[in-house]
């Protein structure tokens, strides 16, 4: 019986973790990826090797990727995670920091693909699983920059599923709301070092709003076993929008036009309480 490869990107914390977790309880041998190695050797078993790395260095990821062929002979799984989030006004992240996020969100994503396909075309299998976000068809006030870079991901990833359905490779989206992890506690630190003017004190309050409800969002455990699913599905959604306000959000937009659902997100940022 051959053993399923995996690599998951992003796998020091949060829904990475989980994911590298739930694979490997589940028979996959996975390579974790992250920059934070400390963080990832709580995790190394018998089945989850770590990599220290981080997704902007192409040379790395290729070494990466070289490596996992050379030691286990194929890969099976690739899982795109890794994620970086500068919250804010338009006018006032730094072009330094938007370029920042494309670099992490879309072109750390691209690289991984990049690297990955060649061995999935030649054994005429694999998935690839992308995570993007609630915020990749809907853009809010104040998560402009970080809701473009997932936009990006969704026109790749449906682009790419069509281009290599042929090979028997598998590519899906998973969108996910709210989650609890250490991401909404990191993107509220961030904002704190984006210089705002007074007139955007409003905007600032209404993020936070926004994200109150985090400490009562499920746990990345959900999105996890969404990958799961779709990597051992023979026939997996191509997109997986969890939980319900991820869903919903998308229906909302659709039924309530642009103006309207604009108005009504401004609404919710102002009068929701913290």
């Amino acid at each position: 019986m051959i053993q399923r490869i995996a690599l998951v990107t992003g796998a020091s914390s949060g829904i990475g973790r989980a994911a590298a977790e739930l694979l490997a309880q589940n028979g996959y041998y996975v390579f974790a990826v992250a920059r934070r190695l400390y963080r990832l050797e709580e995790i190394r078993s018998d089945r989850i090797e770590p990599i220290e790395l981080d997704v902007t260095d192409e040379e790395g990821i290729n070494r990466a990727v070289s490596h996992i062929i050379s030691t286990k002979g194929r890969i099976d799984v690739l899982v795109n995670n890794a994620a970086l989030c500068q919250l804010g006004a338009i006018e006032c992240v730094s072009m330094e920091a938007a370029h920042r996020q494309f670099e992490v969100n879309v072109f750390g994503y691209a690289r991984f693909m990049q690297a990955v396909l060649p061995h999935m075309r030649e054994q005429k299998s694999g998935s690839i699983v992308n995570i993007v976000s609630a915020l990749s068809r809907i853009s809010v006030p104040g998560f402009g920059w970080y809701a473009a870079t997932k936009y990006a991901i969704e026109a790749l990833t449906d682009a790419l599923r069509g281009e290599v359905m042929e090979f028997g490779i598998k590519v899906v989206l998973i969108a996910p709301g709210i989650i609890k992890t250490e991401f909404v506690p990191n993107q509220l630190r961030l904002l704190k070092t984006v210089a705002h003017p007074p007139a955007y004190k409003k905007l600032l309050d209404g993020v936070h709003n926004l994200l109150v409800g985090e400490p009562r969002a499920p746990g990345p455990e959900i999105i996890a076993k969404a990958v799961l699913d779709a990597v051992t599905s023979s026939v997996p959604p191509v997109r997986h929008a969890l939980p319900f306000d991820s869903r919903i959000s998308v229906i909302a937009r659709w039924l309530l036009g642009g103006r309207i659902f604009a108005w009504t997100v401004r609404l919710q940022m102002r009068f929701s309480r913290r």
